[in-house]
This record gives structure tokens, sequence and C-alpha cells, in this order.
């Protein structure tokens, strides 16, 4: 892909020498409470920017998207934001410690690249996408005109390239952003880059380099959406609405790590888990085993399940019930993910759950850690399953064939922070 650096509007250095106050997660994740414990940190917390107060179907309430714009302008006026007058990339460090328990470091850049249409060697995407969940972010961008969030993009470089001349380039860099995630841990670490040489050499490395979606579909779809509403207003075809903000990360890097997200049920009308098991035979061999022995694994065709009392036991699927199953699906590969399995076999092929409930989150409860999944167990939950590591190699074929897997089939952690950097859209 082509990619661009760009004027980026950031907090200004001389008020917020640091970012920890006023960085906030993506709005997508951010609970009511959690958006009161951002502002509560500062009123100038970009939380402010991305949640309104209470959402009532599609929406916030109207005040949210004008207000957004008044507070944007404001901001801008009182200095508490201010633009880059040079072009850049920002190179972001991220410290954390993974739901593995392990310390890792990822590295990746902040840039613009050029809206494509979906394709094996352009733009891979692997989830599917619901309109309600994009009528809100178009509402906003088209009031505010400006980008919050990066769309997180991996690409493939086995050299890991791009990152070690970044790495050279520290020593170039005009402006050190940094900020913590009290909650999670995460440090983040941001240089600005506005080198020239160091820029071509980056857009010359990543040029024809497809991209991979890891987080940030609905975004990408809304941003498309944006663009096409702008081309037919304007009038114009070369609009700042052509480009997306973006996060690049290197599918090689050690630092780029994919987690599951593990499922439970609840609420499920005349649930028997012994029914449930009766017709888990036909599919799958079953086998006991104790919690200690509990942990997460990458053989995508066994799954731990555990009932309402927290006892698990493994369950692989039988090699016809696979074979089966990548007959039946629209591609073969999509039966290498555990989540597909689940779905299809046991969600919906045992437990007759429909598309519209997956989709709605009827009944299902999804959790990013294994501490989450036992407390839903403990209060209530019927039964669960506990996912595998997802297959990097895998996810970059499956969105390079255009196919779709279960929401939630990864979690990329840690999730990328609103507040180091936003675009300005202003064509």
């Amino acid at each position: 892909m082509s990619i661009l650096p760009f004027c980026g509007t950031i907090y200004n250095p001389e008020k917020f020498p640091n970012l920890s106050e006023v960085i906030a997660p993506p709005y997508d994740v951010i609970s009511p409470e959690e958006r009161r414990f951002f502002l509560s940190r500062s009123r100038f917390n970009s939380a402010r920017l991305i949640l309104g107060d209470e959402k009532r179907g599609d929406y916030f309430e109207d005040e949210f998207y004008e207000g957004t714009r008044e507070l944007l302008k404001a901001w801008h006026e009182d200095g508490t934001l201010c633009k880059r007058e040079q072009p850049g990339l920002y190179f972001m460090h991220q410290f954390f410690t993974g739901p593995d328990g392990e310390q890792h470091i990822r590295k990746g850049f902040i840039a613009l690249m050029p809206l494509a249409p979906y394709g094996p060697n352009t733009v891979r995407a692997h989830e599917k996408t619901h309109a309600g969940a994009i009528k809100d972010r178009l509402r906003l961008t088209t009031s505010t005109k400006t980008n919050f969030s990066q769309i997180f993009f991996t690409y493939q470089d086995a050299e890991n390239a791009v990152i070690r001349l970044l790495d050279e380039s520290l020593h170039k860099a005009v402006l050190k952003l940094d900020g913590k995630n009290e909650a999670t841990g995460v440090d983040n670490i941001c240089y600005l880059i506005e080198d020239e040489d160091v820029i071509e050499r980056v857009q010359a490395m990543m040029k024809g380099k497809p991209v991979f979606i890891a987080d940030g579909h609905h975004r990408y779809e809304t941003l498309s959406q944006y663009q096409k509403q702008r081309l037919e207003e304007t009038g114009f075809s070369e609009i700042d609405a052509n480009y997306i903000m973006g996060y690049f990360s290197c599918a090689q890097d050690k630092g780029l790590k994919v987690y599951p997200t593990h499922r439970t049920l609840r609420g499920l009308a005349d649930f028997s888990y012994q029914i449930l098991m009766d017709k888990l035979f036909n599919s799958f061999d079953i086998l006991k085993m104790d919690i200690e022995d509990v942990e997460l694994g990458h053989d995508h065709r066994t799954l731990i399940m555990a009932n309402e009392q927290g006892n698990p036991i493994a369950i692989r699927l039988k090699e016809e019930a696979f074979n089966e199953l990548r007959h039946r699906l629209a591609d073969p590969i999509l039966a290498e993910m555990d989540t597909v399995i689940l779905e299809e076999v046991i969600l919906k092929g045992i437990l007759n759950l429909t598309d519209e409930d997956l989709e709605q989150h009827r009944f299902i409860e999804y959790h990013r850690d294994i501490a989450s999944f036992w407390e839903a167990l403990r209060s209530g939950s019927q039964v669960g399953w506990i996912m595998n590591y997802p297959d990097n190699n895998i996810l970059f074929e499956i969105g390079g064939r255009g196919l779709r897997l279960p929401q939630k089939s990864t979690y990329f952690f840690p999730k990328l922070p609103t507040g180091i950097v936003f675009r300005e859209l202003e064509d």
C-alpha cells in the first residue's frame, strides 16, 4: 500500500508533557463507568470526544455530535490541541504484559493510507460487520471531520525491515509523546519522525504490500461510507476523505500478539448441559481434565468446555465431522478456526442459535481473560468455551480470500490508545 505522512493534531506538549490523563482506549471497549472514570482524570480526556453520555438505539444524544465539533474548535482556540505544520510518521512503542502473563514490546507506526476496496492485494478483512455499529461513527465523523482513532493494520515483512529502519532513526525524532494506560499498565511511547529521507524509505518499503485489518473493521467501513458521502457533496475526486489514518504493525514483529476471546452462554431457555453433552458425542471426542490442566493451546480442533460448576472437559472435533464441516463451509480453510467450529457445530448446529442471535450478542458473552471466564460461570453463565491462540498465517490467508470470521475471533492486545494523535479532514 501507499503510505503517506500527515500533519497530525496532538495535545499541546507544553500543556500536556505526559498524556496519561488524556488518552483512552478505542470507543467500542469503554463502558459507561469507564468513561466516567476517564473524564474524572481530566476534563480534556479524549473519551469526551468519542463517546456520549448514553446510547439509545444506534446513536448517542444529539448534543454529543454537535457538541464534540464545538469542543474541538474550543480546544484549538485555547491551545489544548495544536496541529503540526510538517508532515510526519508517528512511531509507537507499547510496553505491556499480555493475558499470557509475559512482558512484550509491540512496535508500529501511524500514517495515512488510501482507502481501498477489500481485496487480496489491497486490504484484507476477516470479521463480519453490522450496519448499526457504523451509524454512530459516521455521524460523529460527519460532524467533526476528524479521525480520532487509527485502524489497526498488519503487514508482511519477513525481515521486519521497516521497524528496524524506524528504530535506527529514533535520534531524528522531533517529538516524544508518552502516555500510560493505568488500567492495563500499558506504556505508550510515540516518536514523531518528520525526516523526509526516512519517510521516503518507509514509503518505498511499504509500496505494494497488502494490509490486514487486525482491529477496526467498523471504523474502516465508516470511513469508506464517509468518503462516498464527501465525493458526492464536493464533486471533487481528490479529497482528504480518500485517505485513512492507520497504525501499521509488522506480522513478523515478536511483539505482535494475537490472543483469543473466550465465550460463555447466559439466559438460554430450556438449556440442559446433559443434553448438550449427549449431542456432542456425535461430533466430538471428549476427554475429562482437571482445572489445573487448563491452558491456552494452538490445536484449533480442540476446545475446552466447562459447565456452570466450572468443571472442564476437552472436546476434539472428530475427523469425519471436521471433513463434513470443511465441505459445507464457503471455504475449507474456515474450519481451521475454533471460533467457526464452535459457532457452526455447537451454537448453531446443536443449540439452534440463529445468525441474528449471534449478531445481536443474544445469550453470548465474551471474555478476554481466563479469570473473567471463570467468574461468569460462577455468576450464572450456563456453559462456556476456552478458545485457542489464533494463527497469524491462517488469519492473513483468510483475509486474502475475502472470507469473514465470527465476531471477536481475534483479540489484538494492547488496544491502540485514542489521544496520541488525531487527523483532521479539511477538504
